[in-house]
């Protein structure tokens, strides 16, 4: 992107920048006055993790250290905005409000109050979200679902879209979650997968698809993860 194009992008989250009509700015509002009441009626969840959730959660800040989310107008507010039907007008306004530098400063009842946001995430967007809806998930303070399921392949486009941003390691991480969801650390055991990342979708078309199902596939990460986090052992 030329500095000309950076420019034009950074006065975009400049509030006072930004020439909404009353209207655009009472629609806001409102919006931020529902997600106030939502923020208020948060519980959270004390849980403590257990030692792969704790591991899950430190791959994940190693990964995404730094990452940050400055070239793009739309991210958590305007997300759930847009799940809300807020107008564009309006979620220009809410731009202005978002948070960019660093996703550990979006609080636990912010992230509850805006469970839809990474749905409607551009690339960028998602890097910056994911993994603290991720961390989220792992508290209990939001759901998370980055996987893809074999019988609704249709969806591999989008979320390839949105995670091509993504880092090996950053990717590694999102797979992990998914495996994670098929362990029971109770009894030292695992099952399954049936939910894929666009990229673990593309490996078994290329070289897997020919030898086995998509089943036993997922039998296959699962065995990988399990190996490499000591399950069963």
């Amino acid at each position: 992107m030329s500095k000309k194009g950076q420019k034009k992008k950074i006065r975009l989250f400049n509030c006072n920048n930004v020439k909404a009509d009353r209207k655009a700015q009472e629609e806001a509002a409102d919006f931020l006055a529902r997600i106030e009441g939502s923020r208020r009626a948060y519980k959270a969840d004390d849980t403590p993790l257990t030692r792969l959730q704790q591991q899950l959660a430190e791959q994940i800040e190693q990964a995404f250290a730094g990452v940050s989310c400055q070239e793009t107008a739309h991210v958590l507010l305007c997300g759930e905005a847009a799940d809300d039907y807020v107008s564009n007008e309006a979620r220009e306004v809410l731009a202005t409000k978002e948070i960019r530098d660093d996703w550990h400063r979006i609080p636990d009842d912010l992230l509850s109050a805006c469970s839809f946001s990474l749905c409607y995430a551009d690339a960028e967007a998602y890097r910056f979200l994911v993994p603290r809806f991720m961390i989220g998930a792992l508290h209990g303070v939001v759901e998370c679902y980055p996987g893809i399921s074999p019988k609704n392949e249709r969806l591999a486009e989008y979320e390839r879209q949105q995670m091509q941003l993504l880092t090996p390691a950053q990717q590694q991480c999102i797979s992990d979650f998914l495996s994670l969801d098929n362990v029971n650390e109770q009894d030292n055991t695992y099952y399954g997968r049936n939910q894929f990342t666009p990229m673990e979708l593309d490996e078994y078309h290329a070289r897997y698809e020919q030898e086995m199902t998509l089943r036993e596939y997922g039998a296959m990460l699962m065995k990988r993860y399990a190996e490499r986090v000591g399950i069963g052992q």
